[in-house]
């Protein structure tokens, strides 16, 4: 064949798979990305997975997909990722090459840095033919995956506490007296019990004298109290991040303690909730499990900004506040106005601890992930 025949037919091959790549390279591209869990815990790993499939005849020889995740969500190292970290954000950079029909699975494994609430968003697809003349990129709407980072929980007796504190306590002082209202039952007559705590149903029906067991006092309650000031003068902003880090771990510590001590337990935080109005988070004092999700769930989302000053919401309390409860204060700070609410609400009967967060803070940061990660190939 003569030499430009050859030149020719080159020619023309290029511009048909420039045509082609230009106009069918993203065409019929599926994407989707998931997390295997919706919730996890300050420092847990869980596992991103990527699904990719071309669902056409034409291969696409390359193929890359970048999207902005935030930093704390630290990927181990693997083959064809790229991460580009800057001060917030880091680049999350994939490369694949997919066969006409093919269907590529990717799991990345993840450690969750800090507590927060993520979500994988839109991505970017850049792909083009074989010899790297054509470059076709366009964004790639995903389905949103999102994730509930909960703070730590620590061990309670790590808790700064003074050697008097009543919180380990917390479930002996609940079950004090009983509720002549609540009713448990029934029980054996007992020499001191009134005749009109005789039960004459179940006396008749077991043959012996039998009365009302009442059940214990619930008044009391805990009022998980987060100051997200550092100290006095300071507004909006939290100008030491990590030490208000440190002071939402106290508080889900001692919510998960409470709770499993079955005390019913609320959060009042001069912080904001993402998601919902700039107002200070607030979740009314209840039990059981929910009650534990619904409080990790908020402390989760709390904004390190503040809307409001602890001491208000303390004398705030003083006034709706009719039943005794207890109040944990989390603070780094016991300014005058602050100690003179708590002074005023322990007046009215109401227990009051002070749980100081101290100064010197270690970054929970920790090394980077080992990197065992693979890739998985499936016909479509």
């Amino acid at each position: 064949m003569p030499f430009y025949a050859v030149v020719l037919n080159g020619a023309v091959l290029l511009v048909v798979l420039h045509y082609m790549y230009r106009k069918r390279a993203l065409k019929n591209i599926v994407y989707s990305r998931s997390f295997n869990r919706s919730s996890a815990f300050e420092g847990d790993r869980v596992e991103m997975v990527e699904v990719i499939e071309n669902r056409k005849l034409l291969p696409v020889p390359w193929l890359r997909l970048e999207s902005l995740l935030s930093r704390d969500l630290r990927f181990a190292r693997q083959t064809n990722l790229d991460i580009r970290s800057g001060e917030r954000l880091q680049n999350h950079l994939s490369l694949f090459s997919l066969r006409p029909y093919r269907r590529i699975v990717r799991r990345h494994e993840v450690r969750c840095a800090k507590r927060g609430f993520y979500t994988l968003g839109t991505a970017t697809m850049t792909a083009g033919e074989p010899l790297g003349l054509v470059h076709v990129s366009r964004q790639f709407p995903v389905a949103q995956a999102e994730l509930l980072v909960y703070p730590r929980i620590g061990r309670f007796g790590d808790l700064p506490l003074p050697s008097h504190s009543w919180l380990g306590n917390l479930a002996v002082r609940r079950w004090i007296a009983e509720d002549p209202f609540l009713s448990a039952g029934t029980r054996a007559y007992a020499p001191g019990d009134p005749l009109s705590g005789i039960h004459w149903k179940a006396t008749a029906r077991t043959g012996s004298l039998q009365v009302h067991r009442k059940d214990f006092t619930a008044d009391h309650r805990l009022v998980i109290c987060l100051n997200m000031e550092i100290d006095s003068a300071m507004w909006k902003t939290v100008t030491e991040p990590e030490r208000i880090e440190e002071g939402i771990r106290y508080a889900a510590t001692v919510a998960d303690y409470a709770l499993r001590s079955g005390i019913e337990t609320g959060l009042l935080s001069n912080g904001w909730v993402l998601g919902e109005a700039k107002n200070p988070a607030r979740i009314e004092p209840g039990g059981g499990a929910v009650q534990l999700d619904a409080l990790l769930g908020c402390l989760a989302k709390l904004q390190l900004e503040t809307v409001s000053n602890m001491a208000y919401l303390l004398e705030q309390e003083a006034e709706r506040r009719g039943s005794r409860s207890d109040y944990v204060i989390v603070t780094c700070h016991r300014e005058e106005k602050l100690s003179a609410a708590a002074d005023r609400l322990r007046g009215m009967g109401h227990g009051i601890e002070w749980l100081i967060i101290p100064e010197a803070i270690a970054d929970p940061g920790g090394d980077e992930l080992e990197p065992p990660v693979w890739d998985m190939e499936s016909n479509g």
